[in-house]
């Protein structure tokens, strides 16, 4: 090979390496960490999780567990079923981040829950368990998905009389987005249609396979766009 087709060649390579993104340069990319909103559906390989990572081609490693709060108390629980032990510090790219709705029927059943939510998320997302997570990992590098809650089918279910207190979560975590820098807040209301029965399994609450597939591609192209207004 000649010198000239030699300097073409390195410059190819050098062009090549420039345009990969970081997520393939070693890095573990994605961890997902919650409760059973990203849980559900996993052991038939369509968890919005694995439908992220199918869309992206990307490696996408699901820690989301069904019962999982953001905290707990007067017990210690497993590991997986406190959100913020879920996380570990490793070379990600993002972290994407739900939960919250466990707590509110667990800790007040999801009437009178100023306390509870205040433990999650101050009124002004300065203070609580989810800004004080989002904090800890933007400390150690990954940038942060709040993924919100979708509405539940509304046919009578364990979590009708929710509705109310999770969109005030929901409100806050968008203000936490607003106000800490490298943390995205990404709603799931235009994949999933409450009136849908076709969305959601058969208790009304958790998702179908359509469902999941359709906030997965929501995530997956939420992620996309995010990354390209980056650039």
């Amino acid at each position: 090979m000649n010198l000239y087709f030699r300097q073409q060649l390195m410059a190819a390579c050098l062009v090549l390496a420039a345009s990969i993104p970081s997520y393939a340069q070693g890095k573990e990319d994605i961890l997902v960490i919650g409760d059973s909103m990203l849980e559900w559906q996993s052991i038939r390989g369509a968890s919005i999780p694995q439908v992220l990572q199918k869309r992206t081609r990307r490696s996408v490693e699901n820690r989301a567990a069904s019962g999982a709060k953001l905290y707990l108390t007067g017990a210690t629980g497993k590991a997986r079923s406190v959100i913020p032990t879920q996380y570990t510090k490793g070379d990600w790219n993002w972290v994407v981040v739900n939960g919250g709705a466990n707590d509110l029927l667990a800790k007040c059943g999801c009437n009178q829950c100023d306390g509870v939510l205040d433990r999650l998320i101050t009124k002004d997302a300065k203070a609580g368990v989810l800004p004080d997570l989002a904090a800890q990992i933007r400390k150690d590098g990954p940038k942060v998905i709040l993924l919100a809650y979708y509405q539940g089918n509304k046919r009578p279910n364990l979590f009708s009389r929710c509705e109310q207190v999770v969109k005030e979560l929901t409100e806050r975590q968008r203000r936490l987005a607003e106000r800490m820098k490298g943390v995205e807040f990404v709603r799931t209301k235009a994949a999933i249609d409450p009136s849908n029965r076709s969305h959601f399994a058969l208790d009304g609450i958790h998702l179908s396979r359509k469902g999941t597939r359709r906030v997965g591609a929501l995530l997956a192209k939420a992620l996309e766009q995010l990354e390209k207004n980056q650039r």
